[in-house]
């Protein structure tokens, strides 16, 4: 006799089993990872080359990527008509990344550079780390488990030219690369 707890989906029929996540789900991802990867890397970029700025090119990147990528996905969703339950969980994922990346760079004149980039850091290893969970892709999974080496050596390197090199590492491994290797499961 089978409890509800030890049902796996594959003793469900077909008609009630969650839905794998779909090639434009997964094309959604991608461009999301690489949108934001490449908003993050160069705004570090330009911190790093003109220190001064006090974070303008971080609020510039984040909301100009946060726009791009709600209008994106607002398109995405608007032609989308069939919704696996991982696109589900992935979708809210995001969206918690976005709020959390758009209100930690407000939080630089308050508690500075060396606060808030491991914080940041730390996110974007999180969302890697538990996107790659629910695809089941290592290479999120490392990319997440890079971005919290990298939140941790920024705690150990408190310059902030320091920590904008690292966030760029981070911004490759946690978010560029991950995004490249979505890119082409959907085109697969």
């Amino acid at each position: 006799m089978q409890t509800p707890a030890t049902l796996s989906s594959a003793s469900l029929p077909a008609a009630t089993r969650p839905l794998a996540i779909t090639p434009q789900e997964l094309a959604t991802n991608a461009t999301d990872y690489l949108l934001w990867g490449t908003a993050v890397g160069a705004a570090a970029v330009a911190q790093a080359a003109a220190p001064d700025l006090r974070g303008l090119s971080f609020s510039v990147a984040i909301a100009g990527a946060g726009l791009l990528a709600f209008a994106f996905h607002f398109y995405r969703g608007w032609n989308q008509g069939v919704r696996s339950g991982q696109g589900e969980a992935l979708r809210l994922l995001r969206l918690a990344t976005w709020v959390l990346l758009a209100v930690l760079p407000a939080l630089v004149p308050q508690l500075g550079w060396a606060t808030v980039l491991p914080l940041m850091l730390f996110a974007l290893g999180i969302r890697t780390f538990v996107a790659g969970g629910i695809l089941q892709r290592r290479v999120l999974i490392f990319g997440g488990a890079a971005a919290w080496v990298f939140g941790s050596l920024a705690l150990r390197f408190p310059a902030p030219v320091d920590q904008m090199i690292l966030l760029t590492a981070a911004a490759a491994a946690a978010l560029l690369l991950p995004g490249a290797t979505l890119r082409t499961a959907a085109r697969a």
